[in-house]
C-alpha cells in the first residue's frame, strides 16, 4: 500500500517500532555526540533543536552525552508527538523539552536560537524533494547560534551490494529518470512510500551551499575503519554520518 510520509508516521503500529522503553544510542551515534561536547568545550547552558524526533528516544542521549538546558523537539506526526510527551513524562524530562507538530521543510523559529542542530534517525530520508532539504539546512544555519554545530545520519546509496547495484543503476539511467538518483520507495508493515538515499558528494553539497564549514561526512564503513571495529559489507545499511558547524 502506497502512503504519503505524514500518513505512515502517524500509523500506531508504525509508531510501536519505533518506541522503545529503554533509551540508548548506537557507537556512531555516541561518535557524533562526542564530536559536538569536544567542538563546544564544554559549554554551558545549551539550547538543542531536535528535528523528526518521532517517539523521544535521542532526546535522554542528548541529555546524556552532551548536557543541554533545554530541547525544543519536532516531528511532523501528531502521534508521534503525543506518544513523545508520555514517553518524557516517564523520563522525567517534560520540564526541559519542548514538543510541537511541525514539518521540517516549514519550521521557524524566531523566538529561539540553537547551539546544536540534530537531524537524526535518518529523518531527511524522508524528504524526498532537494528544495525542501536545501530549506531545512538554510534554516538549521540561521537558527544556529555562531559557533554552534549540526549532526545528522542518513541513508546512503552505498551499502549492501543489492543497494549499491540499484543506484549504480539510476545513475546510468539518470538521463530518463524522472526522480532524482537518490529517490526509491522505502517503508515498511506492508506500507510503502518515498524515500531518499544521499551520496556523499551530495550532503557535502547541501552543507557547503548553506554556508556550514569544519564539515565532515563519512560512511559507517569509513568510521567502523576509524574506530578499529568490524562492519559486515554484505548485510549493513552503511548509513551516513554527518557533522558541521556555523
Amino acid at each position: 500500500m502506497k502512503v504519503d510520509n505524514k500518513f505512515f508516521w502517524e500509523n500506531e503500529d508504525i509508531i510501536a517500532t519505533q518506541d522503545r522503553p529503554v533509551t540508548s544510542s548506537s557507537n556512531y551515534e555516541v561518535y557524533l555526540y562526542e564530536k559536538v561536547v569536544a567542538f563546544l568545550e564544554n559549554k554551558q547552558n545549551l539550547f538543542a533543536k531536535v528535528f523528526g524526533c518521532g517517539t523521544g528516544r535521542e532526546i535522554p542521549e542528548i541529555i546524556k552525552h552532551i548536557g543541554v538546558e533545554r530541547i525544543y523537539a519536532s516531528d511532523i506526526a501528531e502521534n508521534m508527538i503525543k506518544k513523545c510527551n508520555e514517553n518524557l513524562i516517564s523520563w522525567e524530562l517534560n520540564d526541559i523539552v519542548i514538543t510541537e507538530v511541525a514539518d521540517a521543510a516549514e519550521f521557524q523559529d524566531n523566538n529561539h536560537s540553537f547551539d546544536i542542530v540534530t537531524i537524526m534517525n535518518n529523518m531527511l530520508t524522508y524528504v524526498t524533494s532537494r528544495e525542501d532539504r536545501n530549506i531545512i539546512f538554510k534554516n538549521s544555519y540561521q537558527m544556529l547560534n555562531n559557533g554552534g554545530c549540526i549532526i545528522g545520519v542518513v541513508h546512503h546509496q552505498k551499502g549492501s551490494p543489492q543497494k549499491t547495484a540499484y543506484f549504480f543503476v539510476r545513475r546510468l539511467l539518470k538521463p530518463f529518470l524522472k526522480t532524482e538518483i537518490g529517490y526509491r520507495l522505502t517503508g515498511f508493515k506492508g506500507f510503502k512510500f518515498g524515500g531518499y538515499y544521499f551520496s556523499k558528494h551530495e550532503m557535502v553539497k547541501h552543507l557547503s551551499d548553506n554556508n556550514f564549514k569544519n564539515i565532515e561526512v563519512i560512511s559507517l564503513v569509513e568510521f567502523s575503519k576509524k574506530k578499529g571495529i568490524g562492519y559486515n559489507r554484505l548485510k549493513g545499511y552503511n548509513n551516513l554520518l554527518f557533522f558541521a558547524t556555523k
